[in-house]
């Protein structure tokens, strides 16, 4: 995959969060994804528990808008940096925080694994852990 591509699969992939069926094809089934911190999500899921446990961990999210922020690509290693924000609303409390993912894609354009980052993790694991 060229540069190109590669960013324009991210944006795609991450454009597909509000289509469950379609946003889980864009994964291997393989999947190795990592969330830093020290909250109840933390940790690293694989496989099938990234689309079962990691979201349950997560519950309740009375509001949840990610916005894209932007892609910066690796081609040689098929992967990208993608910087987003994220508004949230969680058993009363809010947070507005900056992040990013890094991704690795396999042959196929799917992500085969991801490290999450943020720009306040002492926010994010005291809004998990509400």
């Amino acid at each position: 995959m060229d540069r190109s591509s590669i960013e324009a699969r991210v944006r795609a992939v991450y454009g597909l969060m509000g289509d469950p069926k379609a946003y889980r094809a864009a994964f291997s089934p393989e999947i190795v994804w990592h969330v830093p911190g020290n909250n109840p999500v933390s940790g690293e899921y694989r496989g099938e528990d990234y689309f079962t446990l990691m979201p349950s961990r997560m519950a309740p999210l009375d509001e949840w808008r990610f916005s894209l922020t932007g892609v910066m690509v690796n081609e040689k290693s098929r992967a990208a940096v993608v910087h987003f924000a994220v508004d949230g609303l969680r058993r009363g409390k809010r947070i507005a925080i900056e992040g990013a993912h890094m991704i690795r894609l396999d042959e196929s354009g799917r992500i085969v694994e991801g490290w999450g980052f943020t720009k306040d993790q002492a926010a994010l694991d005291d809004f998990f852990s509400a």
